[in-house]
């Protein structure tokens, strides 16, 4: 298995990593829909946190506590609250909306991502993303609604929630810079365990032992989830690799329907094409600006007629 696995093609080991990913997010999605039928939706949040912490220690701690030394607590902290943030509001919109609808709009981070970018970090966005962005947003706008007899205030929860997991992930772009990936997931548990446990003190229920092992399984396929995308990444382009990550719609609606006998509406079609289209279009674009960047850094080896003039920039 290990030499069949080995002798393929980095963008194909690439997408058997990404696909595995794509089908544990999807697993984990209705792992908290039933899990917050029998708990409050901030409950589970904590045992996630609680239990995944329990399992990346034991690996993040074998080269020793000194990886623990850091001079970036501040921004660890704001990191682990924001990300506690998104989870609160995406574990809720998993509780109250259709899974087909939250997985739509939680689609929205890469658009948060380019925006938040532009405001905080001074990025350049062009015509071309600023198009994309406003495509996208018009699509969360038919998905939700706003003034319909349909529309419900939860489905502003995983929107909020991408907007912390697009925040989030403006830390981590920072944190990156100095600290090794495994200091930050740890810091990330081991910050947001007891963050979360305040507030589920306070809707705390005892869950039973099929609900403990339902929060587990919650925690175990959201840790493969993270290894599997941070392998893809590393493997093949991040523009290739983010594209899987939007088959975890059609798995949801199809397991709603067989579980929770849940029809996505026919609004959710049209929406759900702008707001992956405009991600796909703007995960396309950073890719290609990046790779220019590494040319232009590259200096006089790089070949001119690679490198589009900055004017041209979209």
């Amino acid at each position: 298995m290990r030499s069949w696995y080995a002798g393929l093609p980095p963008y194909l080991q690439a997408t058997v990593f990404a696909l595995i990913g794509t089908v544990m997010a999807a697993m984990s999605s209705v792992l908290v829909r039933l899990v917050t039928a029998e708990i409050d939706p901030l409950q589970a949040v904590f045992f996630r946190n609680f239990f995944g912490l329990i399992m990346i220690a034991p690996f993040a701690l074998r080269s020793g506590v000194m990886q623990l030394k850091t001079h970036r607590l501040p921004m660890f902290g704001l990191r682990a609250l924001l990300s506690m943030g998104a989870m609160s509001c995406w574990f809720s919109a998993l509780a109250y909306l259709p899974l087909a609808e939250a997985t739509t709009l939680n689609f929205t981070v890469p658009l948060f991502g380019t925006f938040l970018a532009a405001i905080f970090l001074r990025e350049t966005i062009r015509k071309y993303r600023i198009a994309a962005l406003l495509a996208g947003f018009i699509g969360v706008l038919i998905v939700i609604r706003p003034g319909s007899e349909t529309m419900q205030l939860a489905s502003l929860l995983p929107i909020a929630a991408a907007l912390c997991m697009a925040s989030a992930g403006l830390t981590i772009k920072s944190l990156s810079k100095t600290e090794n990936s495994t200091t930050i997931v740890l810091y990330m548990m081991l910050l947001m365990t007891p963050m979360t446990l305040i507030p589920a003190l306070f809707v705390w229920q005892t869950p039973d032992l099929p609900t403990l092992g339902l929060l587990v399984g919650v925690a175990v396929f959201a840790n493969i989830t993270q290894i599997c995308n941070t392998n893809a990444f590393r493997l093949y382009d991040y523009s290739f690799v983010v594209g899987f990550n939007y088959l975890r719609l059609p798995i949801v609606v199809g397991i709603a329907f067989v579980l929770f006998g849940e029809v996505p509406e026919i609004w959710l079609l049209p929406g759900a094409g702008l707001i992956i289209g405009s991600a796909l279009f703007i995960a396309r674009r950073e890719a290609k600006l990046a790779k220019e960047a590494n040319r232009i850094n590259r200096g006089p080896t790089a070949a001119t007629s690679d490198i589009e003039p900055p004017s041209k920039r979209r």
